[in-house]
């Protein structure tokens, strides 16, 4: 167990640490990325209105009212 938590102390002190491989500000583009990602219906809500009015959107609301009508015989 003590050797799983000192690997694992490890590998975080190369990915973020003084000594780390990849600098403090590279991570800040994915994570922006993901945030913005899951912020975005609030932030940019004709955004998220097309995305509900694709044609990805429609053949999952249609795919759900046949499985209802399938469900009701």
């Amino acid at each position: 167990m003590d050797t799983a938590v000192e690997v694992s102390y490890a590998v975080a002190g190369m990915l973020i640490g003084p000594g780390s491989l990849v600098p403090w500000w590279a991570w800040l583009a994915p994570l922006a990325m993901i945030f913005l990602k899951l912020l975005s219906p609030v932030l940019l809500p004709e955004v998220a209105d097309a995305g509900m009015n694709s044609e990805a959107g429609n053949k999952k609301s249609k795919k759900g009212k046949k499985e209802k009508k399938a469900k009701k015989k």
